[in-house]
């Protein structure tokens, strides 16, 4: 009897070990399965993460306001007519050009490059008194780009580029909303400034340069006036 007991009582525990083996065993598949489940999510997820980054453009909205224009400048051009070459100037920059009944393409050339100076001038300015801040800073960089479009075109004629002389002739605003009015009306006048030399027979060449820094000029007049409208 206590032989029979003792292999009854070995069974049991047998039984109950393998019992225990075989749950642990299906508890572990569950558990792998579930992870393996859960991990194409987490890739997933990692993916569309990077993805959105990718498409994100670094650049803020008042980068845009003052885009590259193409031109194109023959740097060969056939030489300008000596009534081109006349230099007859009735005032500085815009304000002059404008006033001016009698332009010659060097007149043009001239009042385009003092206009392009005295905005440079002008904004520069106008960070010097209220700290570096768009949508001057970028105007700025544009401006420069202005001024190497039509020393690309003096280059081109074999004359030598002017210097700036817009210090005598910048007025510097009190506030930044005077600032901005500034501006509006700068660009307004470069703009049209560029409009009446469109209407005249121009080289092609100058006439590139004079579209592309007019449709420059459009996109400055909207970041000042849209400064203007958040500061009044």
């Amino acid at each position: 009897m206590k032989m029979k007991e003792r292999t009854v009582i070995i069974k049991k525990q047998y039984i109950s070990l393998m019992a225990f083996v075989i749950l642990s065993a299906f508890a572990l598949l569950l558990a792998t399965g579930c992870a393996g489940e859960s991990a194409p999510e987490i890739e997933e997820a990692q993916v569309s993460e990077t993805e959105t980054q990718s498409t994100v453009p670094d650049v803020s909205p008042e980068e845009e306001v003052t885009p590259a224009v193409d031109h194109n400048v023959d740097m060969n051009p056939d030489p300008l007519l000596s009534e081109d070459e006349a230099l007859s100037l009735e005032g500085y920059g815009a304000v002059g050009a404008l006033s001016d009944t009698d332009l010659s393409i060097i007149d043009m050339l001239m009042y385009a490059v003092q206009d392009e100076y005295l905005a440079r001038g002008e904004y520069l300015a106008i960070m010097e008194k209220f700290g570096s801040q768009k949508p001057y800073l970028n105007i700025v960089r544009s401006e420069e780009t202005h001024l190497a479009y039509l020393e690309e075109v003096y280059t081109a004629y074999d004359l030598e580029f002017p210097d700036d002389t817009s210090k005598d002739h910048l007025i510097i605003p009190q506030d930044l909303l005077e600032a901005a009015q500034t501006g509006v009306q700068a660009e307004i006048d470069n703009i049209a400034m560029y409009e009446k030399f469109m209407t005249y027979d121009l080289p092609e060449n100058i006439y590139n340069v004079f579209d592309a820094l007019k449709r420059g000029s459009d996109s400055h007049l909207l970041a000042f006036q849209k400064q203007v409208e958040r500061l009044e």
